[in-house]
């Protein structure tokens, strides 16, 4: 009796030890993957891709009026031409590095914040057509699994920022990366003092006016609103831009928008993705750069 009552404890014996050392070596691999996979890669250096700040005035700085007199009382060497090609600004962004690590960067966003927190200053990707539009929820720029991914947009909308609504989606992250500062525009004096943010392609230097913070539920916008019908478009400049329908909301009470207005819309999550948060930009300036 006492061999019979025996075995079993000793089977269970076998089993605990069969289990720990599972526990071990799935713990054991775990910390292998976290400190050989791509996790924790390392954040662009903005200043990497910066070109030298202009040494030329952009067009708009040059004067409009000619120096007294004429040409034709200059010496010949000095003569003012009769016409001029206009000066254009060198880009702020040296995009021909960045797409030769991945030619799915195709824009820069920056947005200011000031000295309370670290500006936004980072790439803007969208993933070719047939791959997952979401690839860079969870990629970096090297193609790589990286759980704060990337600052992206999806594929129904155009590279070109010529669409009337342009969403641009990037993450809420904790270690105060990606779009994680953008919360802030909740507070209404920093929303006040913050008016601009700024979106680099290569050839133009795209400025909007930020019009509108608010808090929105999870839908999809672009899949539930056809900004392209007017009625649609127009109800959203009135209902959630110019004069927004939420409890949390920030908005220039100065601003008339029209169906002409384009919008880009910054969205990240709230409360652990029970809703979204958005930072509504109007367009008023398109400058062509060098």
């Amino acid at each position: 009796m006492s061999k019979q009552t025996n075995e079993p404890k000793s089977r269970r014996r076998l089993w605990l030890i069969l289990l720990l050392l599972s526990l071990l070596l799935l713990l054991g691999g775990a910390g292998l993957y976290i400190f050989t996979h791509p996790w924790w890669t390392p954040q662009l250096n903005p200043s990497d891709y910066r070109n030298p700040e202009p040494s030329v005035p952009t067009a708009s700085a040059l004067p409009t009026e000619t120096l007294p007199g004429t040409t034709a009382s200059l010496p010949e060497s000095s003569a003012v031409p009769e016409s001029t090609a206009p000066v254009l600004p060198d880009n702020p962004v040296d995009f021909a590095p960045l797409q030769e690590i991945n030619p799915d960067v195709y824009a820069w966003i920056y947005i200011p914040m000031g000295p309370e927190k670290p500006d936004i200053d980072l790439p803007v990707l969208q993933a070719p057509q047939g791959w997952d539009e979401n690839y860079y929820l969870h990629h970096d720029i090297n193609r790589n699994y990286f759980f704060a991914g990337c600052i992206y947009t999806q594929q129904i909308n155009a590279m070109d920022f010529s669409d009337r609504v342009t969403v641009i989606y990037g993450h809420n992250m904790l270690d105060g990366t990606m779009f994680s500062n953008l919360p802030w525009f909740r507070d209404s004096s920093f929303f006040d003092q913050h008016e601009y943010f700024y979106i680099y392609t290569p050839g133009h230097i795209l400025t909007y006016r930020i019009a509108a913070a608010i808090q929105f539920d999870t839908r999809h916008l672009l899949n539930c609103f056809d900004f392209s019908d007017d009625t649609v478009y127009a109800d959203w400049l009135q209902n959630y831009v110019m004069e927004p329908r939420t409890m949390v909301r920030n908005y220039r009470k100065d601003l008339e928008l029209t169906l002409d207005d384009k919008l880009v819309i910054l969205s990240t999550c709230l409360e652990h993705g029970a809703s979204r948060y958005l930072i509504e930009g109007v367009l008023i300036s398109d400058e062509q750069t060098n």
